[in-house]
């Protein structure tokens, strides 16, 4: 019997060791390349790491590998994802897991068809009473595109595969690239010229680049020119947005912009086949520009030349499962591996980003006015609460919808909680409707006459009654995105209102459709989450209103009032993009005077980021320091009472005293999920080594105790809950 290629892979699992398999006769494989194999029933795509040839005795010992998915990989890519298993504390296979395919190579779908020689001949003997097949072959005389072929009538579509049946058509398969030529922008202020140039004399080696604009400054038409350099040079680029509504309108504004630039889109909510299809067009390098969401960073760029991140304050770019990685600081390893730029864009750059920009790490290029004649939104603070506030819609802000509804302009609302009210409340014995399974409560949805956990996914009828006190009389407490779409619809009965937030939007192409609504103005007011505050723009939103932004300002999260001013500078860019007239931004809140609105209201983010990152300074909080979270949960309580004894043992005993400080372990902000006991304990230091190995030999020695329960670290943690 002859001899067959054993393969070592490592498959996404948190198994911790590789696994063997052979490869069948007629397949060849590369190290370095992606396979698919089984792990019981399951199936995997694997990493292969070495291969060697064995005999047959041994081979029956081992699983076939189903089918090869790839060849090769970058081996900066493999180097990538190995940075990534040790610094976020995770097993090789389950890192590999992010830079591997989920299929082979799709088959390859015509582009266009053409007539063939035979056809040409046979073509030219049609009859005169043919004028179906004859407008048909006028048509192929050029290429017959898909868009072209959708066209054609039922008749001659069977025309059409009848000739291609004979011989007379073929099908083209790839269209020649078209040579790339530098576009022509729009003239481009002092400011964005001057940041042109700054960049394009940074194209070539590691640099990071900040470019800190305000809303509407034009960030975008630079950062395109940068992405527009590198494709001429023969490289390839990566966009990186936050939300995956962005890209639409973003794809929209490049295809204007780089018409002949192949660019494929890679996102979580693509079809399979459409974001496999993207994958292997990035892998053979066919794809020039790369635009995707976090997991965008790891696509498999042979030669990748920039690295743009668009929003890149955005809490979104951390991923909150395992891996735990942040796209923004992957992204500024790889391109320094690679020894490529970096862009970071934002109107509000991260206290981390910012921070480096101050000590002249980065290049900071900054953009202080608008690219058109419109100028900066003014922004008024109104009463939260009070007589003038009904259903949560102050009369302040329903004036000012009432004004822009008249004038025939749109207005934005904002409140960051979907539902109908964030609980459900009797206010003659205070009791609320509580989740059986979390130590939370549950969310009114008014619209289908429900009750949801927004944290394990419990639904319950509304009662008709109080369960405590058995009163009958129970309301919707605080405000939600439905509460706010009825007071809306009650204070504007005429008016064209939407709603935007993850229950209303579900369908595929929902998000699509309703920005295809506001650009035709067929909405006068949009209410909803903070999908609506990023990127986008509108021509006729004059006003946005932002209500229940109060609950950032007693957070517990030392992240919340960054978040807060991004959010609120986000969102109130939205107004009056286009307009002569300032925009308006009204904020209903009982706390004018705080300091972050007060910095907000002054458009001051540098005073603001500055005062920010000394008081992280005297907290000793990151960015100044480096934090991990270390999280645990099981039904038993007892369980995760014993982890963390240990746990926090282990942990202290290998952060020395100066290299960092471990926190007592303590329950989570949401104790109880799911059935579930929760736990948390955090460590910081002020180094990135001393905690990294640490958290190494924590995880060394859970693993080694094989511990009943559900445990994760979290380096860098955005999310405490």
């Amino acid at each position: 019997m002859s001899a067959l290629t054993k393969l070592t892979v490592d498959v996404p699992l948190a198994i911790g060791k590789p696994l063997d398999y052979v490869l069948s006769a007629n397949d060849h494989a590369e190290v370095g390349g992606a396979v698919e194999v089984t792990v019981g029933t399951k199936a995997y795509s694997a990493l292969v790491r070495h291969s060697l040839l064995i005999q047959g005795e041994e081979a029956k010992k081992l699983k076939v590998v189903k089918r090869v998915l790839c060849s090769s990989l970058p081996d900066e890519l493999i180097a990538l994802a190995e940075f990534v298993a040790r610094y976020y504390q995770v097993t090789p296979g389950v890192a590999f897991g992010l830079i591997t395919p989920s299929d082979a190579p799709p088959q390859p779908s015509p582009v266009a068809w053409r007539t063939t020689l035979l056809g040409v001949r046979a073509t030219a003997l049609l009859g005169a009473r043919q004028q179906r097949s004859k407008a048909l072959r006028e048509q192929l005389q050029q290429t017959l595109t898909v868009a072209d072929r959708a066209g054609l009538s039922p008749n001659q579509r069977r025309t059409l595969t009848e000739w291609i049946a004979k011989g007379w058509v073929e099908p083209m398969f790839d269209r020649p690239q078209e040579a790339f030529t530098f576009p022509t922008f729009p003239k481009f202020t002092a400011a964005q010229e001057s940041a042109v140039l700054r960049l394009r004399e940074a194209q070539s080696g590691f640099g990071v680049s900040l470019l800190h604009g305000v809303t509407g400054s034009g960030k975008t038409e630079v950062y395109l020119d940068a992405i527009a350099n590198a494709i001429s040079a023969g490289k390839q680029a990566l966009l990186l947005v936050p939300e995956i509504n962005l890209t639409p309108q973003l794809i929209e504004r490049i295809e204007k912009s780089l018409p002949n630039v192949a660019s494929v889109v890679l996102h979580s909510k693509l079809a399979p086949g459409e974001r496999n299809r993207a994958w292997h067009q990035a892998h053979q390098g066919r794809a020039q520009l790369v635009i995707g969401t976090r997991l965008a960073v790891f696509a498999p760029l042979p030669a990748l030349g920039l690295i743009v991140i668009d929003e890149e304050h955005d809490a979104s770019y951390k991923q909150n499962e395992s891996p735990r990685y942040h796209a923004r600081d992957v992204a500024i390893v790889r391109a320094q591996r690679l020894n490529i730029p970096v862009i970071l864009a934002s109107a509000t750059p991260s206290l981390e980003s910012w921070r480096q920009a101050r000590a002249g790490r980065y290049r900071l290029l900054r953009l202080a006015e608008r690219a058109t004649a419109a100028p900066l939104p003014r922004m008024r603070y109104v009463p939260a609460k009070g007589r003038h506030v009904k259903l949560g819609l102050s009369d302040a802000l329903a004036d000012a919808i009432e004004m822009r509804i008249a004038r025939g302009e749109q207005s934005l609302v904002l409140v960051n909680r979907r539902g109908f009210a964030p609980s459900l409340y009797c206010p003659h014995c205070a009791w609320s409707a509580p989740c059986k399974r979390c130590d939370a409560k549950l969310t009114l949805h008014q619209s289908i006459r429900s009750l949801r956990c927004h944290h394990c996914g419990f639904q319950a009828p509304v009662p008709n009654k109080c369960l405590a006190c058995g009163h009958p009389e129970l309301v919707g407490s605080g405000v939600g995105t439905q509460k706010l779409e009825q007071a809306l619809v009650e204070r504007f009965p005429g008016a064209r209102i939407a709603r935007a937030d993850t229950d209303a939007l579900s369908g595929k192409y929902a998000w699509q459709q309703l920005y295809e609504r506001i650009l035709a103005r067929e909405i006068d007011v949009v209410v909803g989450t903070q999908m609506l505050a990023k990127g986008h723009d509108f021509p006729a939103l004059t006003l946005v209103g932002v209500v229940d932004s109060d609950r950032a300002i007693f957070s517990s999260d030392f992240r919340s009032q960054e978040d807060l001013f991004a959010l609120l500078t986000q969102v109130a860019g939205r107004a009056g993009r286009h307009s002569t007239e300032p925009g308006e931004v009204i904020v209903q809140t009982e706390f004018p005077d705080h300091p972050t609105y007060q910095a907000i209201l002054r458009h001051d983010f540098d005073g603001f980021a500055d005062e920010s990152l000394r008081a992280r300074e005297t907290f000793g909080l990151p960015p100044v320091t480096r934090m991990a979270l270390i999280r645990a949960e099981a039904k038993d309580s007892q369980v995760v009472a014993d982890f963390f004894v240990h746990a926090h043992a282990t942990l202290r005993k290998a952060l020395a005293v100066e290299d960092g400080e471990v926190f007592a372990p303590q329950p989570a902000p949401l104790a109880r999920k799911a059935d579930f006991t929760r736990w948390t304990m955090q460590a910081i230091a002020p180094k990135t080594a001393a905690l990294a190995k640490a958290l190494s030999l924590l995880r060394e020695d859970i693993e080694s105790r094989k511990c009943k329960l559900r445990w994760t670290i979290d380096v860098d943690p955005y999310d405490f809950g």
